[in-house]
Order: C-alpha cells, then structure tokens, then sequence
C-alpha cells in the first residue's frame, strides 16, 4: 500500500517499517501493519508510533537450547559436590 500510495519515494518508508521488525520482532509488526490497513493510514509513521504505544510482549525463555544442559548433568554435579562435603 506503501508503494501503491507513494511510488518509488515509499521505498524508503517500507525499508523503515522493515527495520522495525529488528527492534520489535517481526509479529509485533505485522500487528502494526494489519492495523494500519484496517484504518486506511499505511505510513511508516503510523506504524512506528502505533508500535512506541504498545505495551511490550512479555519475554519468554526457551526450553531447548544448545547452551542448556540436561538435569540429570546438574543433578549428578550437585550429588557429587555434596558427597564430598559429606567425606570431609
């Protein structure tokens, strides 16, 4: 709509609202920008306030990484260290 509206001068604005996606993740902008369609305000600076004015998505922790170990390597580490506490 971007483009549609401004021609090659919005090339610019889509790379911003594109950049945005960097910042807030790229659901959060696809968000923004469904809701810039619904209104019929399809600019970059509505896109960009729309995503300054909403709360933030709450973080979440992944639950398989390759830097996480199993439990059973932490458990095994802490029943050895707690078995050398017991000998000494």
């Amino acid at each position: 709509m971007i483009h549609d509206h401004d021609g090659p001068l919005g090339v610019r604005r889509i790379l911003g609202v594109l950049a945005l996606a960097k910042h807030h993740g790229v659901g959060a902008v696809e968000a923004a920008c469904a809701t810039a369609l619904e209104l019929a305000v399809p600019s970059y600076r509505f896109v960009r306030r729309y995503l300054e004015h909403r709360p933030p998505s709450p973080l979440t922790l992944r639950q398989i990484d390759p830097l996480i170990r199993q439990l059973t390597l932490y458990r095994e580490l802490i029943d050895r260290r707690a078995d050398k506490e017991v000998l000494e």
